[in-house]
């Protein structure tokens, strides 16, 4: 896109009388404008194509930037750093017909980051509450115990610990041998494999039925995140919209824009009519003052 036709699209994205019908319709058209460009607006390198690597047992993610024919450039530069390389190693010149730039997490995050907020607003993200580097994980949440527990064995003691659990503890390990295999300097291809180990790890334990991911014969999938969340006996359905359960009365519920990740809408009779114990501290005492104060018949009493 020409810088003229960045801010127009952005002055469209901003206006308030557009749509989100209209705002879908702008971000397709930016897409494709974005497919057909050939070089960054930015630093003016050559822009090749982004894909999806098929049949690698992880998510591999690389980008074409040395096939083309604006691209000969660069590769007449690869080649030339290469060259004492290849006399000691002749194979290097078969590989460099098929190479390619690896897009490693830390290499998407650092793009990401790049990124300029009147960008996101073109590619219809907010900057405020959403920024793209936001999509790449850096740190893993690690549920409660209530979450994810251990079950008593009833012959020879022991228990049965939660399928996240032992994704979590497989994690750890995957995660310290990586880190020992960098600090002691092996071979580049060690490191490589357990950097995939560990995006396999990791992504199992969101969704244990990865789609592209090698499954171990005899094993069945884990249930991860994903698998706890959906479907008849996820959380939702199966927990909140009918299932009988302590502090809950039946209702339909629906999820809201307005709400938070941790809450659910119920009808104003059924929060008049439902309670739930609450210990007096001197953190909640104004706030359950007030509610005895509103009494039963306003909410919240």
């Amino acid at each position: 896109m020409t810088e003229y036709d960045r801010k127009q699209t952005l002055k469209k994205m901003r206006n308030t009388r557009t749509d989100a019908l209209g705002k879908a319709s702008i971000f397709k058209k930016v897409i494709e404008k974005c497919k057909k460009m050939r070089t960054c607006p930015y630093c003016n390198k050559p822009n090749g194509t982004v894909k999806k690597v098929h049949g690698a047992p992880t998510l591999k993610i690389v980008h074409e930037k040395y096939k083309g024919r604006h691209m000969e450039g660069d590769l007449e530069e690869l080649i030339e750093s290469l060259q004492g390389a290849m006399q000691i190693n002749p194979e290097i010149n078969h590989a460099l017909r098929v190479a390619v730039e690896d897009l490693l997490p830390t290499r998407v995050l650092e793009l990401f980051k790049g990124i300029t907020d009147d960008d996101c607003e073109v590619l219809w993200v907010n900057p405020f509450i959403g920024r793209p580097e936001n999509l790449v994980l850096e740190n893993l949440l690690v549920p409660p115990v209530p979450i994810r527990p251990s079950v008593a064995m009833d012959v020879g003691g022991g228990s049965n610990e939660d399928d996240l659990t032992v994704k979590l503890l497989e994690i750890i390990n995957v995660n310290v041998a990586l880190e020992l295999n960098m600090t002691r300097n092996p071979q580049t291809k060690t490191i490589m494999e357990g950097w995939d180990v560990l995006q396999s790890q990791v992504s199992q334990y969101i969704n244990g039925d990865m789609p592209g991911l090698k499954k171990e014969m005899g094993h069945k999938p884990i249930r991860g995140l994903c698998q706890r969340l959906k479907g008849k006996q996820g959380r939702f359905r199966g927990n909140l919209s009918g299932k009988r359960v302590d502090f809950s009365a039946r209702t339909v519920i629906s999820p809201d824009p307005n709400l938070k990740i941790n809450q659910v809408g119920v009808p104003v009779h059924v929060a008049k009519t439902m309670t739930y114990p609450e210990c007096v501290s001197r953190y909640n005492i104004e706030k359950l003052r007030e509610r005895v104060r509103n009494g039963p018949e306003n909410h919240p009493g």
